[in-house]
């Protein structure tokens, strides 16, 4: 028998728990490979694959974000835009995946470039044409945050510009729209009448 390697692998209250791994030739074959293959397994659940849903019916969304108390991230693209793809890829599924946005924020999308129609937030069907051009969008992507009965709580997202710092600028309008969500009434605070009590 070879050297004897010992690995310390977890910090025990009072030394190191070691494994001992002789070093012959089978198993200093098939130790890394179970290594890479448990190291895989973990590496492919942690890139799980997740959908951004495609939405068709905007009431039952909308029943969902009132609910929940959740805005709504719509993103409209469409079937040949490359910015629509990598938005998805770099910012929305990675989001999805992280669980970090699962009580801030329901992401959707819509493809405007398809024909038919859908369901409003009002229950009526519409066309996507109409749709897309209620919220003036013209440019794929465009981002827009909206209630569960389709009215815009922040400022779009319009194209995929400075990548660097999208994820920051969603994160922002994210934050917006939770809080106007969530505010009762607007916070509106007249400084005269507060002077005038204390007089």
């Amino acid at each position: 028998m070879q050297h004897v390697l010992w690995q310390p692998i977890l910090d025990g209250l009072n030394g190191h728990i070691m494994i001992e791994i002789a070093m012959n030739p089978l198993r200093s074959v098939l130790f890394p490979l179970a290594f890479l293959a448990f190291n895989s397994t973990i590496n492919a659940e942690a890139l799980k694959d997740v959908k951004v849903e495609m939405v068709e019916d905007f009431q039952a969304l909308g029943e969902v974000s009132v609910e929940k108390r959740l805005p709504i991230l719509l993103m409209f693209s469409a079937s040949h835009c490359t910015y629509c793809v990598r938005l998805e890829e770099e910012f929305l599924k990675p989001m999805l995946r992280s669980g970090d946005y699962d009580d801030k924020v329901l992401i959707r999308k819509i493809r405007i470039d398809s024909y038919g129609d859908i369901r409003d937030f009002d229950g009526q069907r519409i066309s996507v044409e109409d749709f897309s051009d209620r919220y003036n969008v013209y440019v794929t992507p465009t981002v827009a945050f909206l209630d569960g009965s389709g009215k815009q709580l922040a400022p779009k997202r319009v194209g995929l510009s400075t990548p660097e710092f999208y994820g920051g600028y969603l994160d922002q309008a994210i934050e917006l729209a939770l809080d106007m969500l969530n505010r009762n009434k607007p916070l509106r605070v007249k400084l005269s009448s507060v002077e005038g009590e204390t007089q």
